[in-house]
């Protein structure tokens, strides 16, 4: 176990004047540092009427791809993703092209990251509309292409979420690839949701594409596995992936949110083979009974019972879901319960992440707002193209209150929201945002809040091929108090977020026990860990691995 005393990062030696004004009544703040951190980068503008492929947006993600211990930035574009190099004290560089990134062109729309061939470096998945790249981090600060050479060939789906994860236990990280729908020249582009209005056709007016699972097989090669996985029970349409051991019997099972039909909650059942539980588990549907258009979607414990919890967004009109967990892979609504129900109905919500704002050890939420056509208020009561982000406090898992409109500033500018992610830009301990709003500048939002508790950041790491202990599952223990967290970086709206776990202490001041389920199987337990710092935890080496 490596521990960095009191890494709170440069960013905290001199404090920033926020540009984001805080009423006394409000706990957190932040400061919006994009441009002054030099992500000199836009999204271009935005053709009117959209199509469904215009409105789709790009996601962005957190990675540390140097391994020099800052979170770098991936912004996802056309015709190339740009990624931003952390050289700390508040300082971006742009090395898109120093990279080699740049090279690789298309009409990417999101990422995954994960070290799929076990080198210890995170490497890079883009997804696009008729593209897919497999790009291997060299560890010379470059990127190579790999994706004919690991068997991901050229393909003609729109590929929208994906993520890696060891799923048969051999530990390899196999890859999840989510597609929509087909959609191409021929197809058509625009219909009319009422007389005059001119808008891109929903999803229902395309032939649906399903979900793929590709098994690592050690070599640098995938294979396809999705007609003898059970896959072929998925519903199709699909946006959305989250990784969750939802029935906790050591084994990683997924969510897949789709659009506009129902959900699906992948199983696994051992020796990479799956049944969708989306219905039984009662994650299928909206807290209406009807399918969702589920952009985005999240897990973590956010009334603290032990059980990870799910939320989903929805479109405009219909609410986002919250789903608790209440133990064997079952869920059951409690947004209206927590408040949730009717904040969430008028916005259409597409990225989406759980932190823990203030360290109270309660999980926040995060929401980017957008709509997916130009002339929305025409078409639906009580909303706008452009809308503002929300960032829900979390009251010890009782409820949430919207404390966006009072933060003020890019909390409360209309964006066209996509893909948003979470991480620590600076090793402070306080959970940043990364935000895309799509035809502007990305938001890049660092968490000046004050500091009245305190935290623990785990950067885990297994011997094996999956060095960034993708799926491994932690319990931490101080006096009553009890906190749940897992290592998965997939989840939000076609993007990845910091892979560590961060967990917010409140009051305490040190961990009484810290319980480490790894992806192998094997449990450790490390006693009365320091706090208010990044620790850097190893799993003992020797431990024999089964397939699962």
């Amino acid at each position: 176990m490596a521990v960095m005393p009191g890494c709170r990062g440069p960013g905290s030696a001199k404090p920033h004047n926020s540009l984001v004004p805080v009423p006394s009544a409000v706990p957190v703040s932040f400061e919006s540092v994009g441009r002054k951190s030099g992500l000199a980068f836009r999204w271009p503008a935005l053709p009117q009427p959209l199509t469904i492929l215009d409105a789709f947006g790009c996601g962005c993600g957190f990675l540390d791809y140097d391994g020099d211990g800052w979170q770098d930035v991936l912004l996802v574009a056309e015709p190339y993703p740009h990624l931003y190099r952390n050289l700390g004290a508040g300082r971006l560089v742009d090395v898109s092209a120093a990279s080699g990134l740049a090279q690789h062109r298309g009409a990417w729309k999101g990422c995954a990251i994960g070290d799929y061939d076990g080198d210890g470096r995170l490497d890079l998945l883009l997804t696009g509309h008729q593209c897919l790249a497999l790009l291997r981090n060299t560890g010379a600060g470059k990127w190579q292409d790999r994706t004919a050479a690991a068997g991901l060939a050229a393909r003609d789906n729109w590929s929208s979420g994906a993520g890696f994860m060891d799923l048969d236990g051999d530990g390899a990280l196999d890859l999840v690839i989510l597609n929509y729908v087909r959609y191409g020249p021929g197809d058509r582009k625009f219909c009319e949701p009422k007389p005059g209005i001119r808008a891109g056709c929903p999803p229902r007016y395309y032939l649906p594409q399903y979900p793929e699972v590709w098994r690592n097989q050690g070599n640098g090669r995938f294979r396809n596995v999705s007609a003898v996985c059970g896959m072929k029970d998925a519903t199709g349409t699909a946006q959305v992936l989250a990784f969750a051991d939802v029935d906790d019997n050591g084994t990683p099972d997924f969510y897949v949110g789709n659009d506009g039909v129902p959900a699906d909650l992948m199983i696994n059942e051992g020796k990479l083979h799956f049944h969708n539980a989306g219905i039984e588990s009662g994650v299928a549907y909206g807290t209406d009974g009807s399918a969702l258009a589920a952009m985005s979607a999240d897990f973590a414990d956010f009334d603290r019972d032990g059980v990870l919890d799910l939320f989903v967004t929805g479109f405009s009109g219909e609410p986002a879901s919250l789903l608790r967990g209440l133990r064997g892979g079952v869920f059951e609504h409690a947004a209206k319960q927590v408040g949730l129900e009717e904040s969430t109905r008028t916005a259409l919500g597409f990225g989406a992440g759980w932190l823990d704002v203030d360290d109270d050890g309660w999980p926040d939420l995060s929401v980017a707002n957008g709509h997916v056509y130009d002339r929305a208020p025409e078409l639906y009561a009580g909303t706008t193209f452009r809308q503002p982000l929300m960032l829900f406090l979390n009251r010890e898992g009782q409820s949430f209150r919207n404390v966006a409109p009072e933060l003020g500033g890019a909390f409360t500018t209309p964006i066209l929201g996509r893909g948003l992610a979470v991480g620590d830009i600076d090793n402070d301990g306080r959970m940043d945002l990364l935000v895309v709003d799509y035809g502007g500048e990305p938001l890049l939002l660092r968490n000046t809040t004050p500091r009245t508790n305190h935290w623990l950041t785990l950067d885990l790491r297994s011997p094996g091929k999956n060095r960034f202990a993708y799926g491994a599952r932690v319990e931490a223990r101080a006096g009553s108090r009890t906190w749940v967290a897992q290592v998965s970086p997939a989840s939000s709206y076609l993007s990845s977020g910091d892979p560590r776990v961060h967990l917010g202490l409140g009051g305490s001041t040190r961990l009484d026990s810290l319980r480490v389920r790894w992806p192998s199987g094997r449990l450790q337990v490390l006693p009365e860990l320091p706090v208010d710092r990044v620790v850097r935890i190893e799993e003992p080496a020797g431990h024999p691995r089964g397939v699962r």
